[in-house]
């Protein structure tokens, strides 16, 4: 488990036999989870929804505290610290969109 809060710029690749588990905590919000091979189960502390990801797939950590990574088949993936820089809003994460929102009311 890596647990720190400090802002470094690193990425790493980690190899998870299947059921195996990696986390790490604090505010982790900008770094990246990138699926290089196999499948990954990702969920995030205070997220009610899991995230199933496939390689070539990318998951942005959006809030603070926990995540963790579980490798439904052997799975290696690649960690980024701090790449909020490089986020760009193509990414095909879910975005949370609220209804009354002003957008979605109508103007007179």
């Amino acid at each position: 488990m890596l647990n720190t809060k400090e802002k470094l710029n690193y990425q790493t690749n980690i190899t998870l036999d299947k059921y195996c588990l990696w986390e790490i905590e604090g505010d982790r919000r900008g770094d990246v989870i990138s699926c290089l091979n196999g499948t990954l189960w990702i969920t995030q502390q205070g997220d009610l929804r899991d995230y199933i990801l496939e390689p070539g797939q990318d998951f942005w950590v959006t809030r603070s505290g926990t995540v963790i990574v579980q490798a439904l088949e052997k799975s290696k993936f690649k960690f980024s610290l701090d790449e909020i820089q490089n986020h760009v809003e193509s990414n095909h994460q879910p975005v949370h969109l609220n209804l009354h929102s002003r957008t979605s009311q109508r103007l007179p």
